[in-house]
């Protein structure tokens, strides 16, 4: 069985190529890359597939999303309300 979780933030990044000519990564930074990271780790403690900031979830209001209350996310000032996914439909 394969297992996986998914952090989803919604927020503006900038990407682009860094690095050398030896060596050229395509990347992407900024704060919402960040917190998309520690929800995702969040996502790993909990052993939960699925879970989203407030700002993903509000722009998903047709979703199964149900709040889990607000949590402390490292390197993120404030902490923020999370949001998991209730119920995942069948793929395919």
């Amino acid at each position: 069985m394969i297992r996986c979780a998914t952090g989803l933030h919604l927020g503006d990044v900038q990407y682009g190529n860094i690095g050398s000519r030896e060596r050229l990564d395509f990347t992407v930074i900024g704060p919402a890359v960040n917190e998309a990271s520690r929800v995702l780790s969040l996502a790993k403690e909990l052993d939960l597939p699925v879970l989203t900031t407030a700002a993903f979830a509000a722009r998903a209001p047709h979703s199964r999303l149900e709040s889990l209350g607000v949590h402390e996310l490292r390197g993120v000032s404030e902490a923020q309300e999370i949001y998991a996914l209730t119920e995942m439909e069948p793929v395919g």
